[in-house]
């Protein structure tokens, strides 16, 4: 993408990491010394949570707890296909834990199946319980695999479900956040759902560009530690 000159000026550069979720951990080979790393790197720079797989939230909500870093999982991921109480109970044990955000993939099988029905039932289902903690849900649909229809199909279902986030990808499917995507989401749903950029983002100067379009969040990885530490950047 790269649409922008590297941002530099400390305020601008602390606003857009305060809003990029850091996916740094959620890889499968994760270990104890890269989540604890993630974390620290995420408490010096600010930025808005860390993303694990359930298997490593434990630490994760304990290490972020008091601070202004949000614990996040990531449930269903990443094909979506798990069973809805699968998820669900996923779910709940990191909520009991202290998670203080939900990333679920949609049910890409019944999607593409065109059970909708079932798809935002398992959504607001998800809703359901996290709010009763007090936690948002971002919906991912996977924009990889999806027709612009079907983004827009995929949409509704999140907004109807009363989830806080259309998302568009894991990152570990074929998809990747663009500008095309971000702007049909926008112009659709926007006043209704926030939108998360996620998939590919390589730079502050990509994060930027898609917070300035209107999203609420962005994903990053440690690509964005590295520029950070490039432009020599102090917290």
């Amino acid at each position: 993408m790269h649409l922008l000159q590297c941002p530099r000026d400390n305020e601008t550069v602390k606003s857009i990491i305060s809003k990029i979720d850091y996916s740094n951990a959620l890889v499968p080979n994760c270990t104890s010394e890269l989540l604890e790393k993630t974390c620290d790197e995420a408490l010096l720079y600010g930025f808005a949570a860390v993303a694990v797989f359930p298997s490593c939230i434990e630490y994760v909500a304990k290490r972020l707890q008091n601070s202004a870093v949000h614990a996040q999982i990531a449930t269903g991921f990443p094909g979506g296909n798990h069973l809805t109480e699968v998820k669900l109970k996923e779910a709940q044990i990191a909520l009991d834990m202290g998670v203080k955000e939900v990333d679920m993939v949609m049910s890409l099988s019944k999607f593409f199946c065109k059970d909708y029905a079932y798809v935002e039932a398992e959504a607001s289902q998800m809703v359901k319980l996290a709010q009763s903690y007090g936690v948002g849900v971002k919906l991912i649909i996977e924009t990889g695999f999806l027709s612009d229809e079907q983004k827009l199909i995929a949409g509704k279902i999140a907004v109807n479900a009363g989830c806080e986030f259309i998302k568009t990808c894991t990152g570990f499917g074929p998809g990747r956040a663009t500008v095309h995507d971000i702007a049909l989401l926008l112009d659709n749903f926007g006043k209704d759902i926030k939108v998360k950029a996620s998939g590919g983002i390589a730079s502050l100067e990509d994060s930027l560009a898609f917070i300035q379009m209107g999203c609420s969040r962005t994903a990053g990885r440690h690509n964005m530690i590295e520029q950070l530490e490039a432009i020599d950047y102090r917290p």
